[in-house]
């Protein structure tokens, strides 16, 4: 070969190298433009990943736990408000010391999970993306918003039960109001009329503070049915304490004015008495219109924070009754 063959035959293989090298460095580069955790190179987060899984596993089982019991809280305050409209005042007092346990075990376990998730590795990081996988980051990112919906159930349950308890008391003096009535007329009729008009003291006295109770409720509850029920029995008082008072006038010898007065009261308070509510249905409605001031809200925040710990779990989660 002379020496030009030789100097072409050198120039190509020289040539041929530099190509090699050349689309091998690229390769290099290309692979570097990769960052660790996406698909592309998965082997390099791996460890890392396991890692992150394994802990992630371990809070979305105790997440499952916590949703259990929001669930169990609803039920709790479902059944508190079915019993408040049926004026049940010892299931609703059941109800309620019920869910105070629940709650606090299960904010108490909130925020033990809070930690945990806080202390997942890599994660709080501010390059979390180059060492663990998109979709654990992003499962993480779930797992602590779900947890923060647990955050309005303290106050939730608070107006729940602050609801639960004005309905009972409410319910308590109203009552009371009907026994005093009731023991009131009982002494009128054996003519003990001092006796009896002592004793509507006291029904008025039950009265009033059944209308302190109504102001407060007036900013949160529709009071209409509530006035309604005090105001007719304020009246029946009124009257039934008139006829005591021209019974206890009427003296040996009855006047014509004593009389005509007594036969006033009588027509009186027949009339008030006509007015009274014929059975419990209205105080059914009272208790109704308190459990929609606040409660039924309660109840549907609980709702929320419970599908919103179901959904972080995924589609594997069924539903809480």
């Amino acid at each position: 070969m002379n020496e030009t063959a030789r100097r072409v035959t050198s120039a190509l293989v020289w040539l041929a190298l530099v190509a090699a090298i050349a689309l091998g460095a690229a390769g290099l580069v290309s692979g570097a433009d990769r960052p660790p955790g996406t698909a592309a190179r998965p082997e390099l987060t791996w460890a890392r990943d396991q890692e992150v899984a394994a802990a992630l596993d371990l809070a979305s089982a105790r997440l499952a736990e916590l949703a259990d019991e929001v669930a169990a809280l609803g039920v709790q305050a479902r059944g508190a408000l079915a019993a408040l409209n049926g004026t049940e005042v010892s299931t609703v007092e059941s109800a309620i010391a019920e869910g105070d346990r629940i709650l606090d075990q299960l904010l108490a376990r909130t925020t033990a999970l809070h930690l945990d998730l806080a202390e997942v590795p890599y994660l709080a990081r501010s390059d979390t993306r180059l060492l663990v996988a998109d979709p654990l980051v992003a499962r993480h990112a779930a797992l602590v918003a779900a947890l923060d919906g647990t955050t309005g159930l303290r106050a939730a349950w608070s107006r729940l039960t602050s609801g639960s308890l004005a309905a009972i008391q409410l319910s308590t003096l109203l009552a009371q109001h009907d026994t005093q009535v009731t023991d009131a007329a009982a002494l009128g009729r054996a003519a003990r009329y001092e006796d009896a008009m002592a004793a509507l003291d006291d029904a008025d006295a039950t009265i009033d503070a059944s209308r302190t109770m109504r102001n407060r409720l007036a900013n949160t509850v529709d009071v209409t049915v509530l006035d309604e029920w005090l105001d007719r029995n304020a009246a029946y008082d009124v009257a039934l304490r008139r006829l005591y008072d021209a019974k206890l006038k009427v003296g040996t010898r009855v006047t014509d004015r004593e009389k005509a007065a007594l036969r006033e009261a009588e027509a009186a308070e027949l009339a008030a008495r006509a007015n009274l509510p014929p059975d419990t249905r209205g105080l059914v409605v009272i208790m109704a219109e308190i459990s929609r001031g606040g409660m039924s809200g309660a109840v549907i925040a609980i709702e929320e924070a419970r599908g919103r710990l179901a959904s972080a779990l995924g589609p594997a989660a069924s539903p809480s009754p």
